[in-house]
């Protein structure tokens, strides 16, 4: 499940009260409300993603998509999906044994044995990325193929129930924040 974040009755019935004269004044409080408010999500699944990875802001909201809320349609809606991080963005560095890394911040640096750094001939990845080779029978084979070594996936650590309930307090506190303040400026514009 995704985070949801509902306005309740008694809320639209202030806001309908309060804006009242302005034609077209709820719907454009409440868009702007749910745009800004779904902007502080994204932000905030950044910082809480980040928490628990080693990994760039960059790369976190890479997988992040929001689909705003429009006058035609008053919803917005925040996905994290995409393919998993490769494990150079992990503070990968080479050394004798192999490749250390840092996935998680609550942890240690971890050497990856028979792993290597390079940057790849082919298109499918882009930049340098962490490899090592197949292994058949227990043992290394020739050059090729290469496996690229991924870390985890960034809406997996938006899926923890704990995490939910922190971006869904925090969102719903936004949302309430973000109506007052769109109600006062648009009553300042009449």
């Amino acid at each position: 499940g995704g985070i949801r974040i509902e306005i309740n009755q008694q809320q639209l019935d202030h806001l309908k009260a309060s804006v009242w004269k302005i034609r077209d004044g709820a719907p454009v409080v409440l868009r702007r409300a749910i745009n800004d408010t779904l902007t502080g999500v994204k932000t905030d699944a950044d910082r809480e993603v980040r928490a628990v990875y080693n990994l760039k802001s960059a790369r976190v909201k890479k997988d992040f998509k929001l689909r705003r809320a429009t006058d035609s349609n008053l919803s917005g809606a925040f996905v994290a999906s995409g393919e998993p991080a490769g494990l150079f963005q992990f503070g990968a560095k080479q050394n004798k044994k192999g490749v250390s890394v840092k996935v998680l911040k609550s942890e240690p640096r971890k050497t990856v044995r028979h792993a290597f750094i390079r940057i790849p001939a082919t298109r499918a990845y882009t930049g340098r990325q962490v490899f090592w080779r197949a292994k058949e029978e227990g043992k290394m084979v020739g050059r090729d193929p290469l496996h690229r070594l991924e870390g985890p996936r960034i809406e997996d650590a938006l899926a923890k129930p704990e995490v939910q309930e922190a971006l869904e307090q925090k969102a719903s506190e936004r949302l309430n924040k973000y109506l007052d303040h769109e109600t006062s400026y648009l009553l300042g514009q009449a």
